[in-house]
């Protein structure tokens, strides 16, 4: 008897050892879903002025932002953003539009990269539309730059090259002895393509929900004089409850005598300093 009934038990044992198994295995799979293979972050900001690179690009007027990625687990992903700008500063423009992709990863787990291109779009722009007689013949503001991006923790260094004419500017709308105010011999004395950048990024968490942000980079024109730019700006971001955020920052530069009293190219009258010395205040959100 003894001999038939353990065999038995243990066939039982085995067979409803089998049968919960797989139950144990779904509930572990439903603790720790697969992460999704992509990923859409948005955001919508307001900021007081639009620096980009030292410079001004609404005369010194408040931005509305947007902005969206695509973004897959392998490392790819694909972007675009909107901003208002202004025609005073770039001929004809009132949009301006990037459309960038690349693909980021890691080399250790502390060190990651990114590498890129960015388009800068502005939609019915164009340097004939600039006011001034003689220094408008037809050219777009359109430019390609290709970019590479080093992070260690929470420093970040980037520098990127534009391939094509640096925004339209040439030696026909913005020449020495005639293309800038503040600094008669400053201007463009041949092609732009090769003008390029390099910051250093900051972005450290120095509280809860507070992070502190700096910056300092070089913007070099090819083939130009008086017009090379260092920039940098030092800030917080104070991140608030349903995404939103708040921030201050402080942007300098060594703004060059060509940006100081730069007469509108929208009007030829009304004048502003591009480079100047600022505080921009934003609020954002982010989806």
């Amino acid at each position: 008897m003894k001999e038939v009934l353990f065999p038995a038990l243990a066939r039982a044992t085995l067979i409803a050892a089998s049968a919960l198994l797989p139950f144990h295995v779904s509930a572990d799979e439903a603790q720790a879903p697969a992460a999704p293979e992509w990923a859409f972050p948005a955001s919508i900001s307001l900021v007081s002025d639009y620096i980009f690179r030292g410079q001004s690009q609404t005369w010194g007027k408040p931005a509305l932002q947007a902005g969206i990625e695509a973004d897959h687990s392998s490392g790819l992903y694909l972007g675009v953003s909107l901003s208002n700008v202004s025609d005073s500063w770039l001929a004809g423009a009132s949009t301006e539009l990037d459309l960038y992709g690349g693909y980021r990863g890691k080399l250790t787990e502390d060190l990651s990269f990114d590498i890129g291109a960015v388009e800068y779009v502005y939609p019915g722009a164009d340097w004939k539309k600039s006011a001034f007689d003689g220094f408008n013949d037809p050219n777009g503001l359109n430019t390609f730059e290709p970019y590479v991006a080093l992070t260690y923790k929470w420093l970040t260094l980037k520098t990127g090259v534009v391939v094509n004419e640096y925004f339209g500017w040439s030696n026909n709308n913005s020449p020495p002895q005639g293309g800038f105010a503040g600094d008669i011999d400053a201007g463009i004395t041949d092609d732009t393509s090769g003008s390029h950048y390099t910051e250093l990024n900051a972005s450290y968490p120095i509280a809860t929900c507070w992070t502190l942000s700096a910056q300092v980079g070089r913007q070099v024109i090819r083939n130009s004089t008086g017009i090379d730019v260092t920039y940098g700006k030092i800030g917080v971001t104070r991140a608030l409850p349903q995404g939103f955020s708040v921030g201050a920052f402080y942007y300098a530069s060594d703004e060059p005598d060509a940006f100081k009293g730069f007469l509108s190219l929208a009007n030829t009258h009304s004048d502003s300093d591009i480079a100047r010395n600022t505080v921009v205040l934003t609020l954002g959100r982010s989806f």
